[in-house]
């Protein structure tokens, strides 16, 4: 998606061709003797007027868009602010969760590992599917991968009057669920599997994960009255990415091993999801993305393909850098 005109920052040379009219056309009004003075200095750009006034030009620019740029984070598609992503994720009562609890014990302390931008930003995405009234996919999705979160909500009735009471949550406990997916695998059978991602090593889930995310699924005002819920750990896909970087012994190419991994490390976590999808030319696009003369990818040896209940995980990144 572009970014919409309102949100386009001006050019230099026609805001300086309208700041110069504006001033000449100001003093002409004010000061018709010195308009042709005025006039003749804007036209010559050593002057210090004319650098005055693209100085400020420049500064009117950069305010533009900074503007912008604030004005931009009120929006999901374009949102990029932490701070901002944490707003707009109340807009549906989320808040970003804790991945692992913070630790004052150690020295120097620990601080706590957060959901990313993009994970809170992807139940933002998947939250409008909780307010459906059948069962969703993205619904159940949403449900596993914000578990917990949502109060326990009872009611009872006195005379003439009806109490619902909502009791929150004290602490949440780290969210362990790093994908989920719900199928209904027989047709019309009320019978729907939700295969869960866990955080933790390989990605498979322990049996007291499976068992929170099935009592937390299987509350009355979460799952439907015609659905019976199962919950299973994901079925795992290891493989790893072993590859060579030749440099050719240029500097302008020169790539470090560290780098190499870190990268292929970021796009393995991505692509640890269900259903993920391992293509050998995009591992090799991340890797020509540090500007390697070539790229020769030894493992994994085809591309890696996940049903909706698997999940691909990279057990090692082997990275060989080359001057050859």
């Amino acid at each position: 998606m572009t970014t919409p005109d309102a949100f386009n920052t001006p050019d230099f040379e026609p805001l300086l061709a309208e700041y110069i009219q504006h001033v000449i056309e100001y003093v002409t009004v004010k000061k018709p003797e010195l308009a042709g003075a005025i006039t003749e200095a804007l036209s010559n750009e050593g002057e210090l007027l004319t650098q005055v006034i693209e100085a400020l030009i420049l500064k009117r620019i950069a305010e533009k868009r900074e503007d912008n740029h604030q004005a931009m984070q009120m929006f999901r598609k374009f949102v990029t602010d932490s701070d901002m992503v944490d707003l707009l994720a109340l807009q549906y009562n989320l808040k970003r969760q804790v991945l692992e609890a913070a630790d004052d014990s150690v020295y120097p302390p620990k601080p706590a590992v957060m959901e990313s931008d993009q994970e809170l930003l992807r139940r933002f995405d998947l939250a409008p599917y909780q307010f459906h009234t059948t069962g969703t996919r993205k619904g159940y999705q949403f449900h596993a991968l914000t578990l917990g979160e949502r109060p326990k909500i009872s009611m009872h009735t006195e005379p003439d009057t009806l109490i619902v009471r909502y009791d929150f949550p004290k602490e949440l406990a780290p969210q362990r669920v790093k994908d989920a997916q719900a199928r209904m695998l027989t047709p019309h059978s009320g019978k729907v599997d939700v295969a869960i991602l866990s955080r933790e090593g390989d990605g498979t889930a322990s049996d007291a994960l499976l068992n929170r995310v099935s009592d937390y699924l299987n509350r009355d005002d979460i799952a439907q009255e015609s659905d019976q819920l199962t919950t299973r750990s994901a079925v795992i896909k290891p493989y790893r990415i072993v590859a060579t970087l030749y440099t050719g012994a240029d500097p302008l190419h020169h790539v470090t091993t560290e780098t190499a991994e870190k990268v292929a490390t970021e796009f393995a976590d991505r692509a640890h999801r269900l259903g993920g999808h391992v293509d050998r030319l995009k591992i090799g696009e991340v890797l020509y993305g540090l500007d390697p003369k070539r790229v020769s990818l030894t493992e994994p040896a085809a591309d890696i393909e996940c049903g909706w209940d698997e999940a691909p995980h990279c057990t090692e990144v082997i990275i060989h850098v080359s001057a050859d």
